[in-house]
């Protein structure tokens, strides 16, 4: 292998890395975006409670104009309804941005410089790296992305069915179908589906590289330690 091969691919290991990073400090993101959900969801339950104390306090049906969902009785008020509905779907793109903005101030390409000392560079760079931690952060790194691309396909699956929902009332369509709106659930995540193709199928492909990667670091950390115990 020449030096130019040997510079070419540890950078490109070391590009691979930082995504790594990236991917592990989505994980531990994505703790704040569960509990940003769970305080909207609470949020969402203690307006309906609320509304449903004024109700029954105030001599008003529990069941007003609002729809019926299955078993579930919507607010009678209008705009309890959509707040209810704002500050769920409030907490998901909040969860979202704030996931995304905790990825994006990883510092990456920190090794760059370094790699222009040529080959000195990219055997330093590998004498650094803690294998032993880094084969376990690309395994947690693999969950990690598998599990949000679980949890954004909920979310605009979420964003999709209130849409809808909204739509049909206003269009007075659900009064009309023996079944309601429940299969808008189904329906929604055809749809997400069906546009986060290309999505989904990148996904795929980074969850793929990152499966070569695992196994490519296992050939990596061989070779470097048999490097030392010949040098040693």
């Amino acid at each position: 292998m020449s030096e130019a091969d040997v510079v070419e691919n540890v950078s490109e290991l070391m590009q691979t890395l930082d995504q790594v990073r990236k991917y592990r400090e989505l994980a531990y993101a994505m703790i704040d975006f569960l509990a940003i959900l769970v305080v909207s969801i609470i949020a969402s339950i203690l307006i309906i409670f609320l509304q449903g104390l004024y109700d029954v306090t105030s001599g008003f049906p529990a069941y007003g104009p609002g729809l019926p969902l299955g078993g579930i009785a919507l607010p009678s008020s209008g705009f309890v309804s959509l707040a209810v509905a704002f500050i769920i779907l409030g907490g998901i793109l909040t969860g979202m941005l704030w996931v995304d903005r905790r990825v994006k101030r990883i510092r990456v390409g920190e090794w760059k410089k370094t790699m222009e000392e040529g080959v000195p560079g990219a055997v330093k760079l590998l004498s650094d790296l803690d294998w032993d931690s880094l084969l376990g952060t690309v395994s947690v790194s693999r969950i990690a992305y598998l599990f949000y691309a679980v949890i954004k396909i909920v979310g605009y699956s979420v964003l999709t069915f209130v849409l809808l929902f909204f739509i049909g009332g206003v269009l007075e369509l659900w009064p009309g179908l023996p079944s309601g709106p429940e299969y808008l659930v189904p329906i929604s995540v055809v749809l997400v589906l069906i546009f986060s193709k290309k999505s989904l199928e990148a996904g795929f492909n980074r969850l793929r590289s990152l499966d070569l990667l695992f196994w490519d670091l296992r050939g990596f950390y061989s070779e470097f330690k048999r490097a030392e115990f010949n040098k040693a």
